[in-house]
């Protein structure tokens, strides 16, 4: 007969499992918060088991791992590191390779969140170690991994690097699953977006139109993951110039996102996020905040008023009252943007370098010329220390710069920049990038002002 204790202890054990099970599908279902609750009531539950069976302690690596992704899904870098810290031990006391592995996966998404591209690259470096010391054949685990590197190499602006990774990524898919896997049409379209990012467009809607052929057959015409293909071939339509094209295929994913989602999903607020940005793009500025200022209402709702997500619309909507010279009003947004992002990713994340770009901007439009070269440098130091020497993202800062300088008349200054500016276009874009005409119309333009007309044809 079992007894009362042991009999204790398994009811504690289905509660922890119950409670645990009841997590999941929280989490599965978008309510981070309820799952949280669910996760620390079983951790509760589990701490007054007396069993020290390797299933209780892979519940515990669970409960670890699961609670590590709801924080860095919210950015909560701290939570994130103590529970991965806590899933590594559990993974190291079970002996299981694998768990290791996945343990440095979520170190190396730690920090990426936190902008430490090098460490990150570090991280999903060990993983690939581990990996292949389990398969040696490079199957499908290792190759997620090379999905992971080949997006930190594209926040690094190397894409060639990028392109490199997915490629290898994509053979071991061709080879390991059918032609038509929806794994196979991510890829694709991860390597449509490093394209797009070098200006690659027409490469880039190939890629993209292969991951929409793919996903169209096995998924239906009503899929998420179709309008988040849509997404993607809208902001390359965006950055053609092609803005009715583009409004067409936000429009097709919001339609398919409306009706597969609550209407508080966080890809929905994207949706009318990116459709602000063309409104934005076309002039219609009224068009554009009515989009973002509905994205915001749905992000505050979901994340809360902290949030990275809602800190980017912040900016979106500083960015259309700058436009519109509204300057006091454009300063309020980035200041509101920037009171988010520096307590949550830190002084020396890319994103707070955006902000500070944002405030430049105004400060430059306002006359206020020293402020504005403050405020450009210090984004672009952080730039520097983040992405390296050889950025897209760096050459607008330096044209940036170059912009004030020519309005102060420090013209050789503002060439200087304009040069430096065009020097890392020309590597990390190539001659046909549309942004590399602006450089060179804005050197055209300082030489003409200095009476230097043969340069200036030139």
């Amino acid at each position: 007969m079992m007894s009362k204790k042991r009999s204790n202890q398994l009811s504690l054990r289905e509660d922890a499992i119950s409670l645990y099970n009841k997590a999941l599908d929280s989490q599965e279902g978008n309510d981070n918060q309820q799952a949280l609750s669910y996760y620390t009531q079983a951790l509760d539950i589990v701490k007054s088991i007396d069993d020290t069976s390797q299933g209780i302690d892979q519940l515990r690596y669970h409960i670890f791992i699961n609670i590590c992704d709801i924080y860095i899904r919210h950015y909560k870098a701290i939570g994130a590191k103590e529970f991965v810290d806590k899933a590594l031990q559990m993974a190291q006391k079970l002996q299981q390779k694998d768990k290791v592995a996945q343990c440095f996966d979520r170190k190396a998404g730690i920090k990426r969140l936190e902008g430490d591209y090098d460490g990150a690259l570090s991280d999903y470096s060990r993983s690939v170690e581990i990996k292949l010391m389990i398969d040696k054949n490079e199957g499908l685990d290792v190759s997620n991994s090379y999905h992971n590197i080949g997006t930190v190499y594209y926040h690094q602006g190397k894409y060639d690097e990028a392109v490199n990774r997915y490629k290898k990524l994509l053979k071991i898919q061709l080879s390991a699953l059918q032609h038509n896997d929806p794994r196979i049409a991510l890829t694709y379209n991860n390597i449509g977006i490093a394209y797009k990012a070098q200006g690659m467009y027409d490469d880039a809607v190939s890629m993209y139109k292969k991951s929409l052929e793919i996903q169209l057959s096995k998924l239906g015409n009503n899929h998420r993951d179709i309008a988040d293909t849509y997404i993607s071939i809208g902001n390359v339509y965006q950055a053609q110039g092609k803005y009715d094209e583009a409004i067409s295929k936000f429009k097709k994913s919001l339609k398919i996102y409306s009706s597969v989602l609550d209407d508080n999903h966080p890809s929905i607020a994207d949706a009318y996020n990116n459709t602000g940005n063309i409104y934005e793009s076309q002039g219609k500025y009224d068009n554009a905040v009515s989009m973002y200022e509905i994205s915001l209402n749905i992000r505050l709702s979901v994340f809360g008023d902290n949030h990275p997500s809602v800190a980017e619309i912040y900016h979106n909507i500083g960015n259309v009252y700058e436009a519109q010279a509204k300057y006091d009003d454009a300063a309020s947004m980035y200041e509101k943007s920037l009171s988010i992002r520096l307590p949550v990713l830190g002084h020396d994340h890319i994103s707070v370098a955006e902000t500070y770009e944002g405030i430049g901007n105004v400060f430059n439009a306002e006359g206020k010329y020293d402020d504005a070269v403050f405020m450009y440098k210090k984004s672009l130091k952080i730039k520097l220390s983040v992405l390296g020497n050889n950025h897209f993202s760096i050459a607008e800062t330096y044209h940036n710069i170059g912009n004030v300088y020519d309005n102060q008349s420090k013209y050789d200054k503002a060439i200087s920049m304009y040069k430096k500016s065009l020097k890392v276009k020309l590597s990390t874009l190539g001659e046909n990038h549309p942004s590399i005409a602006d450089t060179y119309n804005n050197m055209g333009a300082v030489y003409d002002g200095q009476g230097k007309y043969d340069e200036a044809a030139s």
